[in-house]
């Protein structure tokens, strides 16, 4: 199987804290793209303190949907809809997770207007493997909501006609 021994995770378990740091945020502009690294990380990682005023994401919890198939076009017609339907204070908890190189997002954000959503890559995969999002028999679209260090929700084979509820109904409660 493609897990390569990953036990799978399921709501309650801890969440992986460090693969934070080796994903590396897609901006339009052309500089250098970097891995977060342990500052970036505290900026979106919600039990991670961050420092004051660096546009940290709110802290109470985290919406990540990754997708691991490159230029899957089911991710990026979610990201498309999450960027304009998804209420104001869920994309500020959301980042999205691909395989994709940061030239290649940036290309598909310039291209689609998508300027809500944050977008990062995580091209050798450590993020997605970390989260067993890499699927046992096949690779499918995951949404997990982390929080307090522990996977809260999560949806894999995430339908992007869908995302929109799975993602509301899964921090109704939070």
């Amino acid at each position: 199987s493609s897990t390569h021994g990953v036990e799978r995770l399921f709501e309650g378990d801890p969440a992986p804290t460090e693969v934070f740091e080796s994903l590396v945020q897609v901006t339009t502009s052309a500089s250098a793209s970097n891995a977060l690294g342990p500052m970036g990380a505290k900026r979106i990682v919600p039990w991670l303190p961050a420092d004051r005023g660096t546009g940290a994401k709110p802290k109470d919890y985290l919406i990540v949907v990754c997708d691991p198939r490159l230029k899957s076009p089911y991710l990026q017609q979610t990201v498309r809809t999450l960027n304009t339907q998804l209420p104001m204070e869920l994309r500020k908890r959301l980042i999205v997770v691909n395989a994709d190189t940061p030239a290649e997002n940036r290309r598909f954000i310039k291209k689609n207007g998508i300027d809500k959503v944050d977008v990062f890559s995580d091209e050798k995969m450590e993020w997605m493997r970390a989260y067993s999002a890499l699927g046992a028999e096949r690779l499918t679209m995951t949404m997990f909501v982390v929080g307090n260090e522990q996977v809260k929700k999560l949806a894999r084979d995430l339908d992007p006609d869908a995302a929109i509820r799975v993602i509301t109904n899964a921090v109704k409660n939070m």
